[in-house]
């Protein structure tokens, strides 16, 4: 399979995928946190800065925000990787902790344990080993020309 830093048919603009790894280790963080405690309000914090980061706008991130800062303080480098399929695999992810979030305002319980777990599988496939599933589906995407 094709390196995800190596080519990308979108545009060329490089992120950290290190701010990007520790963006998931908050999420992982976040997303435990509510489903045990049950508090709804905690999956709000993740829709908006799904939003932020899906659409642009991520320099409004809290999460980007802290993330940036614990690499500069603890000089943890830099490694490039392509945007376009991290802001894909970004609005993914709002789509999820949107449906994630409306399952633990309605207390559906059996909704809401499906979707938080499927999020935490993603967030620590991403920073514990880097693997982005939202960009293996966008690489296939734009492969067969859908995106």
């Amino acid at each position: 399979m094709e390196k995800e830093g190596s080519s990308c048919p979108v545009n060329d603009k490089q992120v950290n995928e290190i701010v990007i790894r520790l963006i998931a280790m908050q999420v992982i963080f976040i997303t435990a946190t509510a489903l045990y405690f049950q508090i709804p309000y905690i999956t709000m914090l993740l829709v908006v800065d799904f939003g932020f980061r899906a659409f642009g706008f991520s320099h409004f991130s809290p999460l980007k925000f802290i993330a940036r800062k614990t690499v500069s303080h603890f000089q943890l480098g830099y490694k490039a990787t392509n945007e376009a399929p991290k802001r894909f695999a970004a609005k993914v992810g709002l789509f999820v902790v949107t449906l994630f979030s409306v399952g633990m305002f309605l207390q559906i319980p059996w909704f809401s344990l499906l979707l938080g777990t499927g999020l935490l599988l993603f967030a620590v496939l991403e920073s514990g080993f880097g693997i982005c599933v939202g960009c293996i589906i966008y690489h296939q995407l734009t492969r067969y020309k859908v995106v």
